[in-house]
């Protein structure tokens, strides 16, 4: 197996494979209001973790530019199990050394770059014991109250090795 990765923006529910990612990417899409041109973070987070709770996360984002650094503010079990920390509360780049988080600064920071929703696969996980398989992310882009780009929403789903 290799280490290579796919990030894909999403433009339909056909281009994600896990069934429960595309019901979370129809939760996003269900949640887009006509006044807002981002579902508001609060409302789908908790609609999500109907959906997939225990591999759910959530980061807001905090600074701009080309470099923006990302808060923890949600991470569901299996989630923090994975990586072996509980980033809550925490910034991303804290973790910048390891190497499963310079991937997840990339698509963390295309969804802030683009706005869009994005599809992250691999064949492999680059934590450290390789432990799972065929992982696919998606990443969604979530506003505030007041419609602007707040975080990122999303979930991993992977096969045990």
């Amino acid at each position: 197996m290799s280490d290579a990765f796919t990030l894909d923006p999403v433009e339909g529910r056909d281009q994600v494979r896990h069934p429960h990612l595309r019901l979370l990417y129809d939760a996003w899409v269900a949640s887009m209001m006509p006044e807002q041109p981002l579902p508001v973070a609060d409302r789908l987070l908790q609609l999500a973790q109907t959906i997939l709770a225990d591999d759910l996360w959530y980061l807001e984002i905090i600074g701009e530019g080309e470099r923006p650094d990302f808060i923890g503010r949600f991470f569901g079990r299996t989630t923090m199990e994975n990586y072996g920390i509980d980033p809550t509360g925490r910034r991303i780049s804290e973790f910048a050394r390891q190497p499963v988080f310079a991937r997840i600064m990339r698509v963390l920071g295309s969804v802030a770059a683009s706005g869009l929703p994005m599809r992250f696969a691999a064949e492999q996980s680059v934590m450290s014991d390789g432990g799972l398989l065929e992982v696919e992310a998606l990443a969604l882009p979530v506003g505030g109250p007041d419609g602007r780009l707040l975080g990122v929403l999303g979930a991993t789903t992977a096969r045990p090795s």
